[in-house]
């Protein structure tokens, strides 16, 4: 009786261990009909996205050669750069830069918004930033006027709706001005001396040592004299920050749109999920065969 429990034993253990095994073989062959029929359709997939892009590079081909006049009109615009209108060359006249801010109330944001930004290049004006939120009714730009015309400027935007707050700062730049054109003109100078140098010069080390000190200062010139053009822009354009925003209530449109969004991305992945149904189907019946043909042959 003792020795017939230890076979019992065994032969339970070795029944479990088979059905584990043809469980781990069942989930194998469904795992690899899956994997199959995916990298299929991915391969059908790919062949199609390539034949696309194939077609539309064929249709770009020519269009880096339009590229050359874009290139040509902002080294234009940065060549006129320095002659900024209304920065004056006098090292002694008063170096002013204006800065302003307001908020303003309107019922229809989007329309002040393009007044004000008609206004601003009407003026020879430019829009630096310029932002609008749709769902919060809400609007930000920065604009630089002419600083002869910023408080004419003040005066239309505060027409333009209700105003809720404003600012003017204003801060004197003229000795930081004298110091950098003087720091340019010295450097200048510098260069010229070391030019005559490199021309008296005879050995070729001295040579090198003088070029590398002139391309030193060279950069130098360069650097402080876009610092200097800044400062022009500065004085020549006052910034404009204007913030304007809806008397509306549009807390309600906001959380609607919202919800309509976190339900779009809850059906986009419900579509996801549908689109994979067929493949594991596809997967299960191949599963369901080749068991039924390991059955047979056992």
């Amino acid at each position: 009786m003792s020795s017939e429990q230890p076979e019992k034993r065994k032969g339970r253990m070795r029944d479990l261990a088979e059905s584990l095994a043809k469980k781990v073989g069942d989930l194998w062959i469904f795992a690899a009909a899956l994997a199959l029929i995916l990298i299929v359709a991915a391969a059908l997939n790919a062949g199609g996205l390539l034949g696309q892009r194939s077609q539309i590079d064929s249709s770009m081909g020519g269009s880096n050669e339009t590229a050359s006049p874009g290139m040509a009109q902002q080294d234009k615009g940065e060549s006129q750069e320095a002659s900024l209108p209304g920065a004056s060359s006098d090292l002694q006249s008063v170096k002013v830069v204006k800065n302003a801010y307001m908020s303003i109330k309107t019922e229809d944001v989007e329309e002040t918004l393009a007044k004000a930004v008609f206004y601003a290049r009407s003026k020879n004006g430019y829009v630096e930033n310029s932002q609008y939120f749709k769902n919060t009714s809400e609007a930000y730009a920065s604009f630089r006027i002419p600083s002869g015309e910023l408080d004419s400027a003040l005066a239309y935007f505060e027409k333009l709706g209700r105003l809720e707050e404003k600012s003017l700062s204003e801060a004197d730049i003229s000795r930081q001005y004298r110091d950098l054109a003087a720091r340019i003109d010295n450097l200048k100078a510098e260069e010229q001396q070391l030019r005559m140098l490199f021309e008296k010069a005879t050995q070729v080390s001295d040579m090198l040592e003088i070029e590398r000190e002139l391309f030193r200062i060279r950069q130098e010139i360069e650097l402080n004299t876009s610092y200097l053009q800044g400062y022009d822009r500065d004085v020549a354009y006052s910034m404009v920050s204007l913030r304007i925003y809806s008397e509306k209530d549009r807390m309600w449109d906001y959380l609607v749109e919202k919800f309509k969004s976190a339900f779009e991305g809850s059906l986009y992945l419900l579509i996801l999920t549908l689109a994979y149904v067929p493949y594991v189907a596809l997967a299960y019946i191949v599963y369901v065969i080749i068991r039924k043909i390991r059955r047979r042959k056992q």
